[in-house]
Parts: C-alpha cells; structure tokens; sequence
C-alpha cells in the first residue's frame, strides 16, 4: 500500500505535527545543551479518583479526567483494562507498577537554571496500559496521569509543572519475572489521544499500543529514488483490542529511527509517528567515511561519524550500502574547539544525502554540538563536484544559549569566490574561498550561495541545507 492510499484523509495537520516533534527529538541529542527550558511532571491517578486513595485491582482503571465529558475518541489508549498476553497476570502487573522509574535529578545549566526535570509518579497513580511478550523479549508500558500532584508542592524552585500524562516502557527477557524486568526508556510526556510505540533494532520487534478498535500499518522504512523522492511501502499488521505486536527485519543502527507506523480510525488516518527506540550500542563503530581534504582530529572524525550516522539511522541502513565521504572538516567562526563536519552519503539508487554537524567537548569530557542541516540530492555530478552550503550555530557550553552562526560553503577546489543572497534572491555580500572552502560569519538574511570559479564560470546558485528533511514522514 502506497502514502496516498488513505480513504478520507483525517487529521493531515495534527498528525503532521506529531510526526515532526518526533522527527525532531531524534535530532536534538545535544538538547540539554541548546534550549534551557523549566519541566516538571506532577502526577494524578488516571482513574479520575484521588490520588491518595489505595490503587484499583489490575485491569479495572476506565477513564482519564475528563475524557468521558469531551468523548475523545483517543480516551482508549491509556485508559480501559490493562491489554496485552499477560493482561491477566495480577501479580506480575502490580511488580511492574511498582518498580523504579530512572528519573535523574534536575538537569541544570551551569548558570543553575534547571534545563529538565521530571519527578517520579507514586505507584498509587500509575497503572499498566500494556505487558505482553513480544519477539525476543516481555514488556510492558506504565503511565501516569500529569496534573496537580500533592508532590507538585516539592518540586524546585523555578520549575514549572506539566499537565501532561507521562509514560515509561519496561522490558525483560523472554519469560522474565518482575524482578527480570529493566527501565527501557526514560519517562516522557505523552497524549491522551496519540499511539505509543516501541521497538527494538536488535530483534526487529515492535508493539503499538492504539485504541481498541484502530487498525496499525508499519513501514520498515524510506525508499529514496535516484530523483531524491521518498516514499514508504505499508503493510497492514494483526491487532488485538488495539495492541499491534509484531516484527520486522533488524534494524542495522545504534537505534532505530527508520521505522514508521500509523494507526487508521474508520479507515481514516489518526496518527503516523516513529516509535520509541531501544538502544542497541554505540553508533557508528563500523563505518567506513573517506576525508577529501585530509584525516582530521580526533573530534572533527567524531563529528563526521554522528554526520553519517544520523542519515543511516533514519534510512535503516547499513554503511556497508552506501559511501560516505567528509566533503570537510574544520573550526567553525567562534567555535572554539569544536569541529564541523559536511558528509556526504551516495545512496544504492544514486541519490546523496548531504548532513552537517558541529561538535565540541565539554570541560567535563561531555560532547555538545549543534544539527547545521541536511539535503537530499537527485543522482548527477559526483558529491565532491558539487556546492554545498550550511548554516552552523555555536551555542555556549555553559548556558545553551546561541552565540553565533557561521556560514561553511563546501564546493570545488577551482571556486574561488562565494556570493550570499537572501530569501529574496538579492545580494548580499561576497567572500574569498581557498581550495573551494568558505568559513564565515553568516550576514544575516542568507538563504542561498553562488560560487564562482578562479576563471570567473558560475556554478549557480544553491540553498542552505534544511533543517527538516522528509524521509517519507
């Protein structure tokens, strides 16, 4: 089944915007480090009783404050008798409630401003939407409703509560006992009304937990054609009360981030989002990534590889498939120590993926670094006859904040000059390049370069690499 067969449409712009938050946080693995936000989560139990009153029986839970007065028709997901093959195994149900949550303390800039922070719900108020045994392994999902806790009155100063529910996975071996069964994700906020999903890139299993009634499609993931268009191919997976659980090829990556899934309602579409990953190690060890302008230092090669891996991790593949090469790398304008890298990645079908990355180390030995864009290219001149232009911001280590943008154009050895224009393609400024390399404060407007060889030929004009590139989500 193709994108485009869908009877009825749906919710295109809510779903669109899920899809693109999680498409996102795939990409903000320096997150603490670039946005200084105050989060917290303060707890309710999702039975719409109080709180502190002694937990219902396993599989008894009906209802989320609230839902039953507005007929959302997503109420279902969290809500309803626990599901799942061992929805019926009581006793194994209230050990998973109880057990740990991984809730770190407060994540603090160094200025002290609290970045994150996420307290863990009483056990009275969680409750277990799904535990089952799946490919490989058991899991289950516990979730907690977000409202005003009596803890809310203990949180940091400075920290403001979430009203959102929040959920966590637990997993085992197959067969585990309660005591078998380890934290897999951290907690995160969730939808009343949005699936859940979790996926492991080793055994390529994957549950969605939906509502009673919907219908689930997986896609293992995007195909990409010597033009540079993405699509995805659907297959239809069994359900049982709203629960798919189901397999699919492993994924060759640290994580999987190449698998998507939607749920259709009344044949039409509710949601399409990319589920939760399990970690399967550290990315990148075995790929292969040539330097066209030399072997950089130690963090130039580290910022080249989360370059190359990004792409490979939401294409599902491996980098035995592909070639990938560090068109450059260097320092980036009040960068520091931190190193940037533009990598290029040859597609089987021809089509190139460009990525840009910058890194640097923290005092602590920690890594921060800044996404500076990626483009997906249609089959013609080899990567290194091409120009490439991407914008990298440089955030300060210590607050997160923003300090400057740089503009890296990457082309042939022969341009010797570089023009910027702004979105409306008048000129803005004109620089020198060396060896058909420009690094330089962005001028403020940029949206696209012009490179000019030594002989005076233009080789056109091209955009800055995006920041969103569509992978058939």
């Amino acid at each position: 089944m193709g994108d485009d067969g869908l009877d009825g449409g749906g919710p295109t712009e809510l779903v669109a915007d899920r899809a693109g938050d999680r498409h996102r946080r795939w990409w903000t693995w320096a997150a603490a480090a670039g946005c200084a936000v105050a989060l917290a989560v303060a707890v309710v139990d999702l039975t719409g009783g109080d709180a502190r009153e002694a937990p219902p029986a396993p599989g008894t839970v009906t209802g989320v404050p609230g839902a039953a007065a507005t007929g959302d028709p997503g109420a279902g997901i969290l809500t309803g008798p626990t599901r799942g093959s061992l929805a019926g195994d009581h006793a194994f149900l209230d050990g998973v409630r109880a057990l740990p949550w991984t809730v770190e303390p407060p994540v603090r800039a160094a200025d002290g401003t609290i970045l994150y922070y996420l307290s863990e719900p009483p056990v009275e108020v969680r409750r277990v939407v799904y535990a089952g045994d799946v490919p490989g392994g058991r899991w289950a999902l516990v979730v907690a409703g977000a409202a005003d806790a009596p803890e809310a009155a203990d949180l940091p100063p400075g920290v403001v509560p979430d009203d959102a529910p929040v959920a966590a996975w637990f997993t085992g071996p197959p067969g585990a006992a309660v005591a078998q069964m380890t934290s897999a994700t951290d907690p995160y906020t969730v939808a009343t009304d949005w699936p859940l999903a979790l996926t492991d890139p080793r055994t390529g299993a994957l549950v969605v937990v939906a509502a009673p009634g919907d219908e689930v499609e997986v896609s293992e993931r995007p195909l990409i054609d010597a033009d540079g268009r993405t699509s995805r191919e659907w297959r239809r997976v069994d359900t049982e009360d709203g629960v798919a659980v189901t397999r699919i090829p492993p994924v060759p990556r640290a994580v999987d981030a190449s698998t998507s899934y939607r749920v259709l309602r009344d044949g039409r579409l509710q949601a399409r989002d990319t589920p939760w990953s399990l970690f399967a190690g550290e990315p990148g060890a075995e790929l292969s990534v040539g330097y066209l302008r030399g072997p950089p230092g130690e963090l130039g090669e580290l910022a080249a590889r989360y370059a190359a891996e990004g792409v490979l991790r939401e294409l599902g593949l491996p980098g035995d498939q592909v070639t990938i090469t560090a068109q450059w790398v260097g320092s980036v304008p009040a960068g520091g120590a931190g190193r940037a890298a533009v990598v290029t990645v040859a597609l089987p079908g021809g089509a190139v993926v460009v990525s840009a990355q910058w890194l640097a180390r923290q005092p602590d030995g920690s890594l921060t670094g800044a996404f500076c864009g990626r483009d997906v290219l249609p089959a013609g001149p080899p990567p290194e006859r091409r120009v490439q232009a991407a914008s990298c911001e440089v955030i300060d280590q210590g607050t997160g904040a923003p300090m400057s943008t740089g503009l890296v154009v990457v082309g042939p050895p022969e341009v010797a000059l570089v023009r910027t224009y702004d979105g409306d393609r008048s000129f803005l400024s004109e620089h020198g390049a060396v060896d058909g390399v420009l690094v330089a404060p962005m001028p403020l407007g940029t949206r696209s370069v012009e490179a000019v060889t030594d002989g005076g030929v233009t080789l056109g004009r091209v955009d800055l690499l995006g920041f969103l590139v569509d992978f058939g989500d």
